[in-house]
């Protein structure tokens, strides 16, 4: 994991994985083998090397990748440089994510593509006016508690 990384609270990073200039959110659960924001050389220049460019690191680093909070990655996934993944987002095992994620969708394939959303828009919304994952982890489980126990008695 490289030094420009950030890793919220309570969030785990799995054996193997490797992650470069990311900001990782809060509850966050990234399974083995993940890659995150590896470096791409600029297939515009003469040569593909990096000991042409002038700050090779900068350069192939260009564009941060931001995983929110409570997004689960999956064993073997590949998310590209500067892309962005949803609060509440899945990416499902062996993906490869070229585009931004939206909260709670659930990606798969390579390149990912959206297959779904792990909850109805009213849920979606109702987690995300909570903002749980900003709260510590007894008062997270309790507000978590409180919302599943509503939806419980809307069915």
């Amino acid at each position: 994991m490289s030094d420009d990384t950030v890793i919220g609270e309570h969030s785990y990073i799995g054996s193997n994985c490797s992650i470069t200039r990311t900001r990782i959110g809060r509850y966050v659960s990234i399974a083995n083998n993940v890659s995150i924001g590896q470096g791409e050389h600029d297939l515009s220049r003469a040569s593909t090397s990096s000991l042409f460019y002038d700050s090779p690191y900068e350069t192939l680093t260009a564009g941060e990748c931001v995983i929110e909070s409570d997004v689960w990655i999956a064993v073997d996934s590949i998310i590209r440089r500067g892309v962005t993944i949803g609060t509440g987002a899945v990416v499902g095992a062996n993906s490869f994510v070229n585009k931004d994620v939206p909260p709670f969708a659930i990606v798969g394939g390579s390149p990912a593509r959206i297959l779904g959303y792990r909850l109805d828009e009213e849920k979606r919304a109702a987690l995300l006016a909570s903002r749980w994952w900003e709260l510590g982890l007894e008062e997270a489980r309790q507000t978590l508690s409180r919302l599943e126990a509503s939806w419980a008695t809307e069915a």
